[in-house]
């Protein structure tokens, strides 16, 4: 079903549209009145809850201070937030530049790797998934969301490694709890990918990769891939550009970001999402030397680092971490992800359950459409997402 006046793209979820009322927490009410709880986190966007007080307060003061200006001005919020930023970051990621949204971030992410590089082409994974504008829809290897009418040229891909598709069913257990494994295992999964830059090194610019593919359908690459990764991509001069913008700001677990997790060691990161609770806010974070590739280049956001969603972002980073959000959701993720393999493994529709903390997916059998089940769980009062 479509909206009129818009357009016709522009599809409801579900057979009976969900019309929103409020929100609070992970819930979310309807006009009619029925509750539902939010497990689709506002499309990975919702890292404290909807319409958290905290966040709300500062939203409303902010917006009785000053609205909006722009980056040619400072502020104080702007110093403020990006020195607590620059705490939680490693310490190679020390310059920034705050964009709308994690396409632009993206975006500007591979313009800045290829002023670095002086190369043109992005290698991204076959089943990554980077944005809605024409270049990161051109980075993205799912055909159903790739570009109308062709994407740019200088794009290459390489099939995802996972352990979903791994030949070696010996360490596909351990490739799925990020356990170590042996060197044998890592090289088999980036032996095509050696080829590729070996082949095309002299002209691809950086990797770009997703710690985590979400609409790819929850795939991770085993632990070895990232470590080895860091190194081919420094043999081949190449930048490795980390996209976490759904994996960033705790969804994973343990961590603040994904990288750190899998010792992924990239050169940029991507953030948006759950940077600042759902606000529109994307920020490309970055090493010395990638980002003074840039000292000359002219280039401007109106809206990147909007003080709203600024201090939105402020005061969501502050509570990610004075309440450690991201241990909390290692072991809510770890028990929910132990729920449903308990529940689910026998049932014969359900091929495989995977995830990292609370970024969780059940791979179902065509038999039994993603869509339908989607939809059931909308019926009981469940909001999920469609990835793969």
């Amino acid at each position: 079903m479509t909206t009129p006046h818009l357009f016709p793209f522009v599809r409801h979820a579900y057979r009976t549209p969900l019309t929103i009322d409020s929100a609070e927490g992970c819930r979310i009410r309807s006009t009619d009145g029925k509750e539902y709880i939010d497990a689709y986190a506002g499309v990975a966007s919702v890292s404290v809850g909807h319409c958290n007080p905290r966040v709300t307060a500062r939203v409303r003061e902010q917006a009785g201070r000053v609205h909006h200006t722009t980056m040619l001005y400072r502020t104080e919020l702007l110093t403020s937030y990006l020195q607590q930023l620059q705490d939680v970051l490693p310490d190679r990621l020390c310059r920034h530049f705050f964009v709308n949204s994690g396409s632009e971030a993206v975006d500007f992410a591979c313009q800045t790797a290829r002023a670095h590089r002086r190369k043109p082409v992005i290698l991204a994974m076959s089943e990554g998934f980077h944005g809605g504008s024409f270049l990161t829809k051109s980075l993205t290897g799912l055909d159903a969301w790739r570009p109308a009418f062709g994407g740019i040229d200088d794009v290459l891909f390489h099939p995802v490694s996972s352990c979903r598709n791994c030949p070696d069913s010996g360490c596909s257990a351990g490739c799925r709890h990020l356990e170590p494994l042996s060197v044998d295992c890592a090289a088999r999964c980036l032996d095509e990918l050696e080829d590729t830059l070996r082949i095309h090194g002299d002209r691809i610019a950086a990797v770009l990769v997703e710690p985590v593919l979400g609409v790819g359908g929850i795939l991770t690459p085993p632990r070895p891939f990232f470590r080895r990764l860091r190194t081919l991509c420094d043999a081949f001069e190449a930048d490795l550009i980390a996209d976490e913008v759904q994996t960033g700001f705790g969804r994973c677990g343990t961590t603040l970001f994904a990288s750190d997790l899998l010792d992924l060691q990239p050169d940029l990161v991507c953030m948006a999402k759950g940077i600042a609770n759902g606000y529109p806010l994307g920020l490309v974070s970055a090493t010395e030397d990638a980002a003074d590739a840039l000292k000359e280049f002219l280039h401007f956001s109106t809206f990147g680092g909007n003080p709203v969603s600024l201090a939105a972002a402020d005061e969501t980073l502050r509570i990610i971490v004075e309440e450690q959000l991201p241990g909390h959701v290692a072991r809510i993720g770890a028990r929910l992800l132990e729920g449903l393999v308990s529940s689910l493994s026998e049932t014969p529709s359900v091929q495989e359950i995977r995830g990292i903390g609370l970024m969780i997916g059940i791979e179902l059998a065509d038999t039994l459409p993603a869509a339908t089940v989607m939809e059931r769980c909308y019926e009981r009062g469940l909001l999920v997402g469609i990835g793969g």
